[in-house]
């Protein structure tokens, strides 16, 4: 598998970055640089401290420079140099300081705002698109991929400019004091570089999409482990739910190892060269006949920016690594956040009402990707008011059926129309309905936070008259904490019936015009069923309401019957006059 270039990769993330963003990255870089600029600016002043160290009337020159011309003694002049050499590492520190605070804040205030920016377009997302996809990946993205791309990669690439930028600047100070030990530390520089680009990037990307892949399949299998513990334990297959578990985090562990140990290498031949490098010098300048004293000041000034580079450089080296290996988290997010949110899906239609009828027109529908129809040629009006029950086999397209009236799929052919000229994919009808799953969805929260499901602020009057129309008063009275009561995750401390009256409160408490039963009383026992029907029945009144169901008893109050066989309607039944 090639590698992308950095090029590449630095395209895609400057196309997901706001312009806001853009500048404040560009702000981040400007203080890196001016960071380096003081990095530099102290290694000048350490080599002419070093100059001064042996040749104190050197220092009375460079002090003329800025108008002080009296004549110093030697001592006195070092002691200016020395004060001078600690008040800028002290500017410099503080700035680099003041620079990390900086670059780190900023840096997490594009991640929790490009993280919203990704969630928001996963709230726009056609659910179609939502439904067939395994929601591991756009978990992964937001908890995994998006941290990656910005503390490890937004990081990373402003030290390789600040590093980049310092060892440019000082190999052009060695080129100043001695041109041909310039030429020989860049030639090996050159080298350096073409083994780490040609040897090491492109295995970084390699593990990096490894470790990417890994991540994702230990933590979907321990998401099924946790998910699945009952049946799980039950069946006696939680040994094979680990060993899955162990085999995907093992493959995680190796490579994160691999990459952590590569990235040590660098260091060990940095010093390695360094040392080489030191060697070279001095024998150089001796073959030049330099006197000791010269080679002093020149190896002085050596031997900082040598101390300096090598870190740098061991930091740029391991930040390219670093960059590398979130290659295949840029391309994952810049792939996602272009093709999610198809907002063409949910129609703005201001203007909508629901005086008359719900008209389902040469209906037809499949999943993209699929050539089979589950729905074929559905005729069907259904007046406000109306109570219609659709029954039908497992698997014949009933919940298909709903989904297409609730405006959440959109035909592959044909219409569904509020009144006869308003689209159902729309955000205003689905603010018309109250929907009551067969899997209720409740959150590991109060039952009033399960009740009002995210409302930013709580209507009291609609909330109890949602629980009193749910039939949820006397159940709610008997708990000490009443409406605070935790539920658990998935409510797992009530019983069906109670999670079911929830879910009715829950549709209750948005006034629909519009409730859709999609199997909600499948998996309750006949007694529990038959009590929550009669609370369906009354909640039902004035009106117009949608229910699938497995039994016909359940449907006994229903207008019509529709029944769904093969993706056809294959009957319709007059249940009331």
């Amino acid at each position: 598998m090639s590698s992308p270039s950095i090029l590449t990769a630095l395209t895609k993330l400057r196309q997901l970055l706001t312009r806001r963003e853009k500048t404040t990255w560009l702000l981040i870089v400007l203080a890196a640089l001016f960071s380096s600029g003081l990095e530099l600016l102290t290694a000048s002043i350490i080599m002419i401290f070093a100059q001064v160290l042996n040749q104190p009337e050197l220092g009375q020159k460079y002090l003329s420079y800025v108008g002080i011309t009296d004549n110093l003694p030697p001592s006195r002049t070092v002691f200016y140099f020395a004060l001078l050499v600690g008040i800028s590492y002290f500017i410099k520190n503080i700035t680099q300081a003041f620079e990390a605070f900086y670059q780190n804040f900023k840096i997490q205030d594009m991640n929790y705002n490009f993280k919203n920016r990704m969630l928001h377009h996963y709230s726009l997302t056609d659910y179609e698109f939502s439904a067939t996809r395994n929601s591991m990946t756009g978990f992964q993205i937001i908890t995994s991929d998006i941290d990656g791309l910005f503390s490890t990669g937004m990081v990373a690439l402003a030290g390789i400019i600040s590093e980049g930028f310092i060892f440019i600047s000082l190999v052009t100070f060695i080129i100043i004091i001695n041109p041909q030990l310039a030429f020989m530390i860049f030639a090996i520089g050159l080298i350096m570089g073409f083994l780490v680009t040609k040897l090491l990037f492109k295995r970084f990307h390699q593990w990096g999409l490894r470790e990417q892949s890994a991540a994702r399949d230990s933590a979907q299998m321990l998401m099924q482990f946790l998910h699945g513990f009952k049946e799980i334990v039950l069946l006696g297959r939680s040994q094979q739910f680990i060993e899955s578990y162990k085999k995907f985090s093992y493959q995680k562990t190796k490579v994160t190892a691999r990459i952590s140990a590569t990235n040590l290498l660098p260091r060990n031949v940095i010093e390695l060269v360094f040392i080489g490098l030191f060697v070279i010098t001095i024998s150089f300048l001796c073959f030049q006949h330099e006197q000791p004293i010269q080679m002093i000041g020149i190896l002085g000034g050596y031997l900082y920016i040598g101390f300096r580079l090598m870190p740098g450089l061991n930091r740029l080296i391991n930040q390219l690594n670093s960059f590398k290996t979130i290659d295949g988290s840029i391309s994952r997010i810049h792939s996602e956040y272009n093709i999610t949110a198809p907002q063409k899906n949910y129609f703005d239609i201001p203007t909508l009402v629901f005086n008359q009828s719900i008209e389902i027109n040469n209906l037809s529908f499949n999943y993209r990707g699929v050539h089979t129809n589950i729905l074929s040629n559905i005729n069907l009006t259904i007046n406000k008011g109306e109570c219609i029950g659709i029954i039908g086999p497992t698997g014949s397209g009933k919940s298909t059926f709903v989904d297409l009236i609730l405006g959440l799929l959109k035909p592959t052919s044909g219409t569904v129309l509020i009144d006869g000229q308003f689209q159902a994919n729309s955000i205003q009808w689905h603010q018309k309905i109250g929907y009551v799953p067969q899997a209720i969805y409740l959150m590991d929260d109060t039952i009033a936070a399960n009740i009002i499901f995210g409302d930013d602020t709580i209507n009291h009057a609609q909330l109890q008259e949602a629980i009193k129309a749910a039939q949820l008063n006397d159940f709610i009275k008997k708990l000490p904490d009443g409406l605070n009561t935790l539920v658990g995750e998935r409510g797992i401390k009530l019983s069906g019936g109670e999670r079911q009256r929830i879910a009715i409160a829950r549709a209750l408490y948005r006034n629909p015009e519009v409730f859709i039963f999609d199997e909600a009383t499948s998996a309750l026992d006949n007694d529990t069923e038959s009590r929550l029907i009669d609370v369906v029945n009354q909640v039902s009144q004035n009106r117009t309401v949608i229910m699938i169901a497995h039994r016909l008893t359940s449907l006994k109050n229903c207008h019509r019957i529709i029944e769904i066989d093969d993706g056809c309607i294959k009957n319709i039944t007059n249940n009331k006059d």
